[in-house]
């Protein structure tokens, strides 16, 4: 997963995860990448519509998805 953490970084494309959060709730949320460290993942969250930071190991699924050209973010 981490791979692919990297490559959408790198390549500017947003990932979609699915994060179990400390309380234990699971969410699907779609995020543009900012920053990545081994341990977390700082990004541009569509749910929350806020920069937000997530430790990895609590992502429990991840996927690159394709860049789209209409997106309404301030992700930059």
């Amino acid at each position: 997963m981490r791979r692919m953490l990297i490559r959408s970084f790198e390549q500017k494309k947003p990932v979609e995860i699915v994060y179990l959060s400390n309380d234990g709730t699971i969410t699907q949320r779609m995020v543009w990448i900012t920053s990545l460290t081994e341990t977390t993942m700082s990004g541009y969250c569509s749910l929350r519509k806020q920069t937000r930071t997530f430790s990895i190991d609590r992502i429990l699924s991840a996927r690159m998805l394709p860049l789209r050209k209409n997106r309404n973010t301030n992700a930059g």
